[in-house]
């Protein structure tokens, strides 16, 4: 038996202590992630204070589905930058723009960002009019019959973007920089698994697109230090959908 804690404890002793706990954290963080969305949790917080009513509705929506999605970000966004982010920052004594936040923009990045845009842009034009893409998007639902055009979309817009800054940051950002000291290139291709994972619950070519875009977008990360192509694509790809979505619909009025 101390012979085999001896073992476990010399293998342990080997490992990189940020590649491991970056791993493990992916599961638990994402695990976190796919539970805690729910908005009973958020219920549960809120029961007997005050907001026990803004809960009620996020759990049963009357006009949208906003306050729902809001929760799903606000879980989102806790676990994949808040946590990490703190972790790197107080317990690794990191600085974040190590793993992906630098602001120094690569020349190109414009040229390179519009050739991104064009490609990408009549593709999810084509996947806007498929049934599964018109019955996911947009994720912002509206119940009251009144118009999807106004300032409950802009918000919502505006939060979704948040969202996919929390994405980039952890796939893109944490996972991969702190993987690569360890992996090299395979960190990219480590990181695209459990990114693509998370499309599982989304139409099928999506899933598929998750695969070429984790590795497209993580080599960029990983060659120029930053996560901000990932997230402007991302942006402008999530919006773009969901203008089409709601126009292929007739929602646009």
């Amino acid at each position: 038996m101390l012979d085999i804690a001896r073992h476990i404890r010399d293998d342990l002793a080997e490992l990189d202590r940020r590649a491991v706990f970056a791993m493990l954290y992916a599961a638990a963080g994402l695990t976190c992630i796919s539970f805690l969305k729910n908005p009973d949790y958020l219920k549960l917080i809120l029961a007997n204070t005050r907001f026990a009513d803004i809960a009620e509705e996020a759990v049963h929506p009357t006009d949208n589905n906003l306050y729902n999605l809001v929760w799903w970000v606000f879980v989102s966004i806790i676990f994949y930058f808040v946590v990490p982010a703190l972790v790197v920052t107080f317990g690794q004594r990191r600085s974040l723009s190590e793993i992906g936040l630098s602001f120094r923009i690569e020349n190109g990045f414009l040229k390179l960002l519009i050739l991104c845009v064009a490609i990408m842009l009549p593709l999810v034009y084509l996947m806007s009019l498929t049934a599964g893409f018109a019955a996911k998007y947009p994720f912002l639902k509206v119940y009251n019959g009144s118009p999807y055009v106004g300032a409950t979309l802009v918000i919502w817009e505006l939060i979704y973007f948040l969202q996919f800054f929390g994405l980039e940051f952890f796939f893109r950002g944490f996972l991969l920089h702190s993987l690569k000291p360890t992996l090299g290139l395979y960190s990219i291709f480590a990181m695209t698994v459990p990114y693509t994972m998370i499309h599982f619950q989304k139409p099928m070519p999506e899933a598929f697109a998750a695969i070429f875009a984790g590795v497209f977008l993580g080599w960029l990360s990983f060659k120029n230090g930053n996560i901000w192509m990932g997230l402007v694509l991302h942006c402008t790809v999530a919006f773009s959908m969901d203008i089409l979505a709601l126009y292929n619909k007739g929602l646009l009025s």
